[in-house]
Parts: structure tokens; sequence; C-alpha cells
């Protein structure tokens, strides 16, 4: 069962259970700002329940017309159980159901730069998962803002697409896509204060369009350097 979480115990639980499992603190806010965040609404919060255990979880957060995703996991014991796929699909059905969504993202770890860990999984199957769920990545030299202070960015990303109107690649995005994923940036990067952010907007605002491809080709993918 897949179901909102919005009060503190289950917010507690769910971070962890399978949060603090799952991603290493440079890309994980504290146990205190997710519970203040989910319970305001700020983080639009689904947990997967298999009887009284959590199975995982998925996090949305709303910036303008485009939903990011800022974590998936699925607990250790539930993984390979059709899981993820279902909180995929949960969340995409529940986000562009919002009014004015174009876009749900998703970043993830690029195989070319991150190699597989025990503890925080497979960057290689996390890709061809999104691949078989029909996601397509953005062709940009993206990474990931601090995601709290004292804490770097986080390069060797891609950000893909995991829900749009049409999602088939490769093409390029319309107009309306690429204002959502403009929005996004703007909303979590900032302004284009230095060179390695500047060509992320570059990216962006190319004259041929922003790409966005298989997930296959994610070489192609310019990457994120200072």
């Amino acid at each position: 069962m897949i179901r909102t979480a919005a009060d503190a115990e289950l917010l507690g639980l769910t971070y962890d259970r399978v949060l603090a499992a799952s991603f290493p603190e440079t890309e994980l806010v504290t146990r205190e700002d997710f519970l203040d965040a989910g319970m305001r609404g700020e983080l639009d919060v689904l947990v997967a329940r298999e009887g009284e255990q959590i199975a995982g979880t998925i996090v949305g957060e709303r910036h303008g017309s485009a939903v990011l995703v800022d974590w998936l996991a699925v607990a250790s014991t539930f993984r390979c159980s059709g899981t993820g796929t279902a909180l995929v699909e949960a969340g995409n059905a529940r986000w562009t159901a919002w009014d004015g969504i174009r876009l749900v993202v998703a970043e993830v770890e690029r195989p070319d730069v991150f190699a597989p860990h025990p503890r925080f999984g497979d960057p290689a199957r996390r890709l061809r998962f999104y691949e078989r769920l029909g996601a397509a990545v953005l062709d940009l030299p993206y990474y990931q803002p601090p995601v709290r202070e004292g804490m770097p960015r986080v390069r060797g990303l891609l950000l893909t697409v995991l829900a749009a109107g049409t999602s088939s690649a490769p093409r390029i995005l319309s107009a309306e896509e690429t204002a959502a994923v403009r929005g996004l940036l703007l909303a979590t990067m900032g302004a284009a204060d230095d060179d390695e952010t500047a060509r992320i907007y570059d990216a962006v605002d190319a004259p041929g369009g922003l790409g966005l491809l298989p997930p296959a080709d994610y070489r192609q993918v310019p990457l994120s350097a200072p």
C-alpha cells in the first residue's frame, strides 16, 4: 500500500529506516529539516508499506511547473520486489495531475562517474531501471546544489525526465517544458553566478533547444565541472 506521509512519526520512521540507509550525507538533508518540510507540505512524501514495515519512499518537491524527485529509495529487504516501480508510477500519477505541472524530474548518478556501492546501490542498474520506466536524460551538465550548509555540490549527476506530456526520446523539449526546467534550476541553484552554473543555463537556452536523450546515450551529456 502506498500512502502520503505528513505526520512526524511516519516521516521519522521513513527517514531512519529508508532514507538514511540509502543516501550519503552529501545527498540528504537532516532529519529535522526533513520532518519540518514534510509536515509543512513543502515535501510530498509517498510511503510504500508492507504490513507494519516501510518498504520504500518517493519524495517530490514542486518548483513552479516541475516536480523534482528529491529521493527515491527502497528498503534493502524489499528490493527487486516491484516496490520502486510502484512508487515511481504512483508519484508520476499524483504529480502530473497537479495543475500546471509539465515535468517530473529526478537526479541520477552517472555510471561512468560513480562505482557500485554496497550500501548506496549500482548507478548502472539504477539508470536501466529508469529506462525501463520510460525516463529520458536532459542534455545539460548538471550538478546537485548543496543540500544544506557546509555540504558540497554533487557533480557527475544526470537530470532525468520521469514524466512529461510526451516523453519519447530523442527529441527537443517544448517551450513550456524548457521553461519548467529553467524555473526548477532558478529555484534550486539560483542565478548563474559562476562558470559551472552558467554552462547549465547555456544548455537550457541553446539555440537549437534543450535535448532529451535515451538513457543509453547518457555519455553524450557533458559532465559538470568547476
